[in-house]
């Protein structure tokens, strides 16, 4: 008599987790039907820059811990310093842009008179699917 070997509890926990995932068709016309939208997507976009923004004010301050932690040193560390220091100073910049693009797609987003639609949006989905997963085949 043969037993069924038990799956591990990881594998178990991984298998619900995919399960939970939505598939890629579910993200494609997910995608598209915000992408097609002009108040959507100017709305997912204003998200995108201030989820972006956060990262980048945590990520400032730990690099600028570093740098100041380096700065001064001689030799080997004092270029190590000036390329953290220059490092802050991208963050900084991409900082800027993003709150610049950040304040353009809210005032796009809350413009009444701007409402449009791409369609069909069925269109939008394969042009979706195959930029996004150039690889994967679907029905």
């Amino acid at each position: 008599m043969s037993r069924r070997k038990k799956r591990s509890q990881t594998a178990r926990n991984n298998r619900r987790q995919e399960q939970k995932r939505p598939s890629w068709d579910v993200v494609i016309q997910d995608t598209a039907a915000g992408f097609t939208c002009s108040r959507q997507i100017a709305k997912d976009f204003v998200a995108q820059c201030d989820s972006r923004l956060e990262d980048l004010e945590a990520d400032i301050a730990f690099n600028r811990a570093a740098h100041t932690m380096w700065a001064g040193r001689p030799g080997r560390a004092r270029d190590l310093a000036q390329t953290l220091a220059e490092f802050v100073i991208e963050r900084e910049r991409e900082t800027a842009a993003l709150t610049v693009l950040r304040q353009r797609f809210a005032a796009l987003a809350a413009d009444e008179l701007f409402h449009e639609h791409l369609d069909p949006v069925e269109q939008w989905r394969d042009f979706l699917r195959s930029t996004i997963l150039p690889d994967r085949s679907f029905p």
